[in-house]
């Protein structure tokens, strides 16, 4: 969860570099655009905190809400399923090739 937090921050302070860079280049427009993108970080920057201490505070009782029992039931199940068709197949394979083998010896003599 707290890299949530860091992508906020990696976020805002990319724009506000992008309005420093802005504001640099001395452009009547761009420096405009730069203070606008400034007064954009600086208004999202506690909605953005305060969603991010929402999500850590929520994710204990939504963590609680996830079926673990019935999650490790059904991957038992399919690990299962697949176990036995694994096996299936490998155990047919082993007997055509033990045919295959026994073919061969019978066609040159052995």
């Amino acid at each position: 969860m707290r890299y949530a937090g860091r992508g906020a921050a990696l976020a805002g302070l990319a724009g506000l570099e992008g309005a420093r860079w802005a504001g640099d280049r001395g452009l009547e427009g761009a420096r405009w655009a730069g203070d606008r993108a400034v007064e954009g970080a600086r208004w999202a920057a506690p909605r953005a905190k305060r969603g991010f201490r929402s999500a850590v505070e929520r994710g204990g009782e939504l963590v609680d809400r996830i079926p673990v029992d019935d999650v490790v039931e059904q991957v038992r199940d399919y690990v299962d399923t697949a176990r036995d068709a694994i096996n299936d197949v490998v155990k047919d394979e082993l007997n055509d090739l033990r045919k295959a083998v026994r073919r061969q010896r019978k066609r040159i003599g052995i």
